[in-house]
């Protein structure tokens, strides 16, 4: 085996489950090296079946919900994340709660009790779980957790809190690199309200979240943690492809690709004056709006009791929605109208009710990447 080229290894370490490759890097320095290696993981890629992935929610704790399949991973991702996750919690968990708050697009999962103003980051990969040192400010809110890579390497990360006061917004920054927290304050912009409303998306170091601006219309505000200038270069309000319309659901965005997407059911004015509603799904690019797909929203309104969830990952032609009075969650090929039902979910930890964890997130769910990575957490 030890006349083996770097080459021929890295063939076979790529055929192996996420898990194993994961674990095949503590074996020695030369595994390792090849496991990180960009040649390894565009091997990695080709031997992923591109209909192999997962779609989370969590409820008020510690907890997650896991549906489809995880790439290579056995057990699946919901018993593997209660295995370290709800373990850790469960000693104080008739005294604090420690919902999740937040699920990157290269894994990594920000806790926090907002009591004792307790922050962790958690890799479901690794199962580290670590404590930050503690912040400045006691009534921070923690909004999100965002990440630097390159050539498909998580390089850093950052844990971002939020405190708002007038029109001033704080972020009180937590950087992997240097181990500190850092305070910034942005000034808002006169046509942004300042309610915070919902549960950030991380993606590509941003982070976005659902607002009111100040006539309390649904935006999006983001704001790009590495980017350098000013405050108008880095945080940014946009309003929704169907603003001043009133659509069927609740605003919320998803990813996709690399993109963040919104999906809703809204009225269209047709040629001779009449309404059709029509289930249409943008993608934000370049900080505009792009219509994606428009489709006849018929086979929804026929006694369609559903609240929207995600987009297929992998596959545009798909979006699943959560079937309020079945509590299933159903999968809507936009082409032809089609339904599958996904009728089991695997639950994990303390198994709460799976239709308030879908109604009360925000921005529901979250797609895991094809590559999670065990990234370095300091904490206390």
């Amino acid at each position: 085996m030890n006349s083996f080229t770097e080459d021929i290894w890295s063939i076979i370490l790529a055929r192996l489950p996420l898990k194993s490759i994961t674990t095949s890097k503590l074996v020695c320095k030369q595994w390792k090296s090849i496991v990180e290696s960009p040649y390894f993981r565009k091997s990695l890629y080709q031997n992923l079946h591109s209909s192999s992935w997962s779609l989370l929610t969590w409820g008020d704790k510690a907890d997650f919900f896991a549906t489809l399949s995880l790439y290579g991973c056995e057990p699946s991702m919901g018993s593997y994340n209660l295995s370290f996750l709800t373990n850790k919690f469960e000693i104080q968990r008739d005294k604090y709660d420690y919902p999740i708050w937040t699920y990157t697009d290269v894994g990594l999962i920000l806790i926090s009790e907002v009591s004792i103003s307790a922050v962790y980051v958690a890799n479901p990969v690794s199962q580290d779980c670590v404590k930050l040192p503690s912040q400045v400010k006691d009534y921070a809110f923690p909004l999100g957790i965002v990440t630097r890579t390159e050539n498909g390497i998580v390089l850093d990360y950052k844990v971002v809190l939020l405190d708002i006061n007038g029109k001033e917004i704080s972020f009180l920054i937590y950087s992997s690199e240097t181990g500190l927290w850092s305070l910034s304050i942005v000034h808002l912009p006169t046509s942004l309200g300042y309610r915070y409303l919902s549960r950030s998306i991380s993606l590509n170091g941003n982070l976005y979240w659902l607002n009111h601006n100040s006539d309390n219309e649904d935006v999006i505000v983001s704001h790009d943690f590495y980017a350098t200038g000013t405050d108008s270069d880095r945080f940014r309000v946009t309003r929704f492809p169907d603003s001043g319309k009133h659509p069927k659901f609740k605003r919320a965005c998803t990813v996709f690709q690399g993109f963040l997407m919104y999906m809703n059911v809204v009225s269209i004015t047709k040629d001779d004056g009449s309404l059709e509603d029509k289930l249409s799904i943008w993608r934000l690019k370049s900080w505009e709006w792009q219509l994606v797909s428009e489709i006849s929203a018929d086979f929804i309104n026929a006694g369609f009791d559903h609240i929207p969830v995600t987009i297929n990952s992998v596959d545009a032609k798909t979006v699943y929605f959560w079937n309020r009075k079945h509590q299933i969650l159903v999968a809507a090929n936009i082409c032809n109208g089609k339904f599958v039902l996904h009728s089991e979910l695997e639950h994990s930890g303390h198994s709460p009710n799976s239709f308030e964890c879908f109604k009360r997130s925000d921005c529901p769910s979250f797609v895991l990447p094809q590559w999670l990575h065990l990234t370095p957490v300091r904490g206390v």
